[in-house]
């Protein structure tokens, strides 16, 4: 009776049968991480340029950039974001401002992954040899030109695996936005629930998909990444 009772409430057909309204929300989960992932790349770049910068005053702004968002705690960031950072603009602004739950995950995404990257980006770009862009430099060559040619090129080989595990760790962060109510799939789940008051078979079902997906997705993107420079330095 009892393992006739767990087969039961573990029976994902219930799940099956939401699957339009669960894959709309699972979309909302690649929404939020592509657009978080646009903000994090741009903001990473500027703060790892920062950090490579020979003017201390950038430097410092780099590193302060890194230490304080790669230390965030991403349910803190995403609170904060959503709830404080409104107040203290209304407030210094003279008139209320309120954040869309999408926009604040977001920004709140986009910074604390903006300080991994940042660091992953700071190593590729110094782990290029000096030795070539001082040759660039001997050629005549601008500190722009010598970035997009000579550095850039080699950096992103180097540092493709690290920024990948990046991407995988965005994705999996993204599961906790609905805490601030974004509709993704941990939110549509959340609502199925209280109509049909079987939270196993459900919640269970979510976790089997954020599993397979993440778990297929990391794989393809680490051998993608592992071939792409195979073949680059071959």
């Amino acid at each position: 009776m009892f393992s006739q009772n767990l087969r039961e409430m573990l029976d994902l057909a219930l799940f099956w049968e939401y699957r339009q309204i669960l894959l709309a929300g699972l979309a909302f989960n690649f929404y939020v991480f592509a657009a978080s992932a646009l903000v994090a790349v741009s903001l990473g770049f500027l703060a790892a340029l920062g950090r490579v910068n020979p003017l201390r005053p950038l430097r410092w702004l780099g590193a302060i950039h890194v230490e304080t968002f790669r230390n965030a705690p991403d349910y803190v960031m995403l609170v904060w974001v959503h709830f404080v950072l409104p107040l203290l603009l209304s407030q210094m602004l003279g008139q209320r401002i309120t954040f869309a739950p999408f926009v604040s995950a977001v920004i709140a995404l986009g910074l604390v992954y903006s300080g991994y990257l940042a660091e992953t980006f700071r190593t590729g770009i110094q782990a290029v040899p000096k030795g070539q862009v001082e040759a660039a430099r001997a050629c005549g060559m601008g500190g722009a030109l010598i970035m997009r040619r000579i550095i850039l090129p080699q950096a992103v080989r180097m540092m493709l695996p690290e920024a990948m595990n990046n991407f995988v760790s965005l994705f999996k962060a993204t599961t906790i936005v609905s805490l601030i109510t974004v509709p993704d799939l941990m939110y549509r789940v959340s609502m199925v629930t209280q109509q049909e008051m079987r939270p196993l078979p459900l919640y269970t079902g979510a976790a089997i998909t954020y599993f397979l997906l993440i778990w297929v997705v990391a794989a393809l993107a680490r051998a993608g990444s592992e071939r792409w420079r195979r073949k680059i330095w071959a």
